[in-house]
């Protein structure tokens, strides 16, 4: 490695770095092939670790006391001291208390940090992408069932232009979109609504990584694919053949 950025990447894959510092580090990754490299070297250990490292189950002894540590560090830090560095909530420390061990917390903290994954746990980090922008109530950043209101958001925001169609007379209506981030880089976030479900439909720049094709991560389907200079996955709770057909549109749209 020959980035003088290479510290401070090693850190921010550690979980060592947090706010305006992470997302400085963010931008750097983007650009640089070495520390693009090193996470992606991270990721392909955590894989292995999660794949091949025994596992031991914590003793209840142990998750006790682990989870009072826990409720003492809530009741003395402040809420934005909370967050691990790219949002993973203070459940995600207690789920890893119940019984995975330091081995399994290794692969999880990997899995939440490491910019950009490998594509096994590419389907991880979009549902992760998903499920927080709906909990923090960020969803949609503009709301609109126009395409000519929605796409030229993104052009003020975003470095790419990702397609933007409706498809309300299929029963996928368009409702607007967002920024976010995927892979270590920008993306743009379409939103459909399908019946009672929200589809994301994630589009960002290729790098020439491998996407998975389908994924399936805490009851969310993903289905990925690569169109021309961009990388594209479509996240949901909905069943698994209506994403598919939403994606076959999507797809048969004009480039």
């Amino acid at each position: 490695m020959s980035c003088a950025e290479t510290l401070r990447t090693q850190a921010f894959v550690d979980g060592e770095v947090v706010g305006a510092e992470a997302e400085a580090i963010e931008r750097h990754i983007e650009g640089c092939s070495d520390c693009q490299a090193l996470c992606a070297d991270a990721a392909a250990l955590s894989d292995a670790i999660s794949a091949h490292a025994p596992r031991y189950a914590a003793p209840v002894a142990l998750r006790r006391r682990v989870e009072a540590m826990l409720d003492e560090e809530d009741a003395r830090a402040a809420p934005s001291q909370l967050r691990f560095a790219r949002g993973a909530p203070s459940g995600f420390w207690r789920g890893a208390s119940s019984g995975a061990g330091l081995t399994a917390l290794a692969a999880g903290l990997a899995v939440l940090s490491i910019l950009p994954p490998s594509a096994s746990t590419l389907a991880d980090q979009v549902t992760l992408a998903h499920t927080n922008a709906l909990m923090q109530g960020r969803a949609i950043e503009v709301v609109s069932t126009d395409h000519h209101t929605v796409k030229p958001w993104f052009a003020g925001r975003l470095s790419l232009s990702p397609p933007v169609a409706d498809f309300a007379a299929q029963g996928y209506k368009l409702i607007g979109g967002r920024a976010d981030r995927v892979a270590g880089a920008q993306a743009a976030v379409v939103v459909y609504q399908h019946g009672k479900h929200e589809i994301d439909l994630f589009v960002w720049a290729d790098r020439g990584s491998i996407l998975p094709s389908t994924g399936l991560s805490h009851g969310y389907h993903s289905i990925f694919w690569k169109a021309q200079d961009l990388d594209f996955a479509a996240v949901s709770d909905t069943a698994a053949p209506e994403l598919a057909s939403f994606v076959n549109l999507v797809r048969a749209e004009p480039e």
